[in-house]
């Protein structure tokens, strides 16, 4: 029998959901870095002929913006229409494009959390300033355990992925970006100067946080003991609770001018518009599987996922703190939407990220050549976009 052959971040799932019956219906190709599924991995397969046929991706809701925008099939417009009775109705919107359901939620979260290790601290700070008081009162106090090891590691009492523009979302909305959260200005010339500002300062001028850190480089800092709070994801909670021995505690991330709001999604299964026909039943029955009881309470239970089963519900007596400690996040936090502003806020925001970006221009300048960039959606698409 033929199978589907899906493609994905390993992170995204580990390769757990091959012991969960999903491979007779479809081979996993997995991608250990985002560059590489982005560059790389998709593109090349997309070039094959008959692999086009059978190829599905798994990931956020602005997959389906973000190669060319064409590959994927509206799976509203599809005899596969039916699955979505079977998905979360919230979840399932935050696949819409231009008014069609795109993708199919097999499970939420996504969302940014602050982590920190017991071993070394067990303050749950209300506001940023508090986290940089803290982080650096630990880091002082704890100067000397440090070099012992790796001294690449010893000048951070927090860290979190500086160059990956995902972690700083909640910042811009604790300056009063709303970020398609509603109808409002989704990026306000006067949020992104005050997050700008507040980047320069922690980065370049305070340096207490690192360059353009991705997040392997944060992850092997905290993992190793060297920080004592990291920013990171619903993704990170299990092998972060290892490294702890279980000592990891799980917050919100704190304040700046008003909450700094998580944002959230699901992973989506997409299917590409060429797929065949007889594949059709592989997608129903895979679909089938993953949003049954057994693999949604597995994804919740072994990933620190969340469910996207319709009428699936966290009974809290059945989880672990930690879970429960991310779901109080989850329910704080929204989708934006997978238009393709937000994609291209993506890539733009990854460029302010580039090393010495922030610190080139005076923060007045780089603001008003940010929002220039975040407004010219179009001249990305014409001009960026792989070609494939």
């Amino acid at each position: 029998m033929e199978k589907l052959e899906i493609f994905l971040l390993e992170e995204t799932m580990g390769v757990v959901p091959e012991y969960w019956g999903l491979n007779q219906f479809a081979n996993f190709n997995y991608s250990n870095v985002m560059k590489s599924l982005y560059l790389y991995d998709f593109p090349n397969a997309w070039k094959e002929g008959e692999l086009k046929k059978k190829i599905c991706t798994i990931g956020a809701n602005d997959y389906f913006n973000k190669w060319t925008s064409e590959e994927f099939l509206v799976i509203e417009d599809s005899g596969l229409n039916g699955i979505f009775s079977l998905a979360n109705e919230e979840l399932v919107k935050g696949s819409i494009v231009n008014g069609k359901r795109t993708g199919i939620p097999l499970f939420g979260g996504n969302h940014q959390l602050l982590f920190y290790n017991k071993k070394l601290v067990n303050q749950v700070p209300e506001t940023m300033q508090d986290l940089i008081a803290i982080a650096e009162s630990v880091k002082k106090k704890k100067k000397l355990e440090f070099l012992d090891q790796s001294s690449y590691y010893t000048d951070y009492g927090f860290v979190f992925p500086t160059g990956a523009c995902y972690f700083i979302l909640p910042f811009l909305y604790g300056y009063g970006a709303n970020l398609w959260s509603n109808s409002q200005i989704p990026i306000s010339e006067d949020s992104l100067y005050k997050t700008i500002c507040f980047l320069r300062e922690l980065i370049y001028e305070r340096k207490v946080a690192p360059i353009k850190w991705e997040q392997a480089e944060s992850i092997e800092c905290f993992t190793k003991g060297n920080a004592a709070y990291c920013i990171g994801g619903d993704w990170n909670i299990k092998e972060f609770d290892m490294a702890t021995d279980s000592n990891l505690g799980i917050c919100k991330i704190p304040k700046l001018e008003r909450e700094c709001r998580s944002t959230a999604n699901a992973s989506y299964l997409f299917v590409s518009k060429y797929i065949k026909e007889e594949l059709h039943k592989n997608i129903r029955e895979f679909c089938k599987l993953f949003l049954g009881q057994d693999i949604q309470a597995s994804i919740i239970r072994n990933l620190y996922r969340m469910p996207a089963a319709r009428n699936f519900s966290i009974d809290k007596n059945n989880f672990d703190e930690k879970l429960l400690k991310s779901y109080e996040v989850y329910k704080r936090a929204f989708i934006m939407p997978p238009k393709k502003e937000v994609t291209h806020m993506y890539h733009v925001l990854a460029d302010l990220l580039e090393p010495n970006v922030l610190i080139r221009d005076n923060p007045e300048e780089l603001t008003k050549k940010v929002i220039l960039h975040l407004n010219d959606v179009e001249s990305y698409y014409k001009n960026n976009l792989l070609k494939m």
